[in-house]
C-alpha cells in the first residue's frame, strides 16, 4: 500500500477528515477572523459612515490586522458591502413616491461618499462586485418595489423600478459632484417639487 506522501488524492483531502489539527485551526481562525471584521465593520460604519470608518480603524476594533481586508472581501467596499448583506435591516418601502424619497434623502447625507451610490455608475467594477451590486439591489428594492408595481397593474415593472432607482442615485450623484450648481444649490424640497411629478408619470398604470 502506498504512503500517504505518495498518494495525490491525500492533497484533496480535508481538514475534517484528514485529522490535521493545524489546517483546521488556520481555518477557524480564518472563519474567525472574517467575522470579527464583519461586525466590527457593520459597528464602525453605523457610528462614523462610510468615508469615517477606516480600514485601520475597523482591524483594530476586530482585533485583527487591517491588511485581511483585503484578502477576505478584495477591500473596503467589498467589506461594506458584505456587511449590508449580513445586517439586519427594516425593509425600504415600497411606495414608489417613498421609495424615491428615501434613497434621494438617505444618499444626499453621503453624497458620492455612498458605496452603494459609486458601485452602481462606476465603469472599473469587478464582475463580482458588479454581481453583488445587483444582486443586493434587486433582493432589497427593485424586486419588492417592482412587485408592487405589477401589483399595481403598471406596465414593465421591473423596467420602471429600476428607472426609478436610477432617476434618485443620478440625481444623488450629480447633486454632490457641484458641476451643476442650480442642482447641487437647491434644497431637497424644491428637488422634489421639479421631480415627483416625473415619478408620478413613470408608475402611472395608464402609460
Amino acid at each position: 500500500m502506498s504512503s500517504g506522501a505518495d498518494n495525490p488524492s491525500s492533497a484533496l483531502a480535508t481538514p475534517e477528515t484528514d485529522g490535521a489539527p493545524g489546517v483546521l485551526r488556520r481555518r477557524n481562525d480564518a472563519q474567525a477572523s472574517r467575522r470579527a471584521l464583519l461586525e466590527a465593520a457593520a459597528a464602525l460604519f453605523d457610528e462614523r459612515g462610510y468615508e469615517g470608518a477606516t480600514v485601520r480603524d475597523i482591524g483594530e476594533r476586530a482585533g485583527v490586522d487591517a491588511a485581511l481586508i483585503a484578502r477576505y472581501f478584495g477591500g473596503k467596499e467589498g467589506l461594506y458591502l458584505a456587511a449590508l448583506e449580513e445586517t439586519e435591516r427594516p425593509p425600504l418601502p415600497t411606495d414608489p413616491f417613498a421609495v424615491f424619497a428615501k434613497f434621494l434623502g438617505k444618499s444626499d447625507e453621503n453624497g458620492s461618499n455612498n458605496p452603494i451610490c459609486r458601485a452602481m455608475v462606476s465603469p472599473s467594477l469587478s464582475p463580482a462586485l458588479r454581481d453583488q451590486v445587483g444582486a443586493l439591489m434587486a433582493r432589497r428594492v427593485i424586486g419588492p418595489l417592482a412587485q408592487r408595481l405589477a401589483d399595481d397593474g403598471v406596465q414593465q415593472p421591473q423596467l420602471r423600478a429600476e428607472l426609478l432607482v436610477a432617476l434618485a442615485l443620478g440625481t444623488t450623484l450629480t447633486r454632490s459632484s457641484g458641476t451643476l450648481t442650480a442642482l447641487a444649490d437647491a434644497s431637497l424640497d424644491e428637488v422634489h417639487a421639479v421631480l415627483d411629478p416625473l415619478v408620478g408619470a413613470l408608475v402611472d398604470r395608464t402609460r
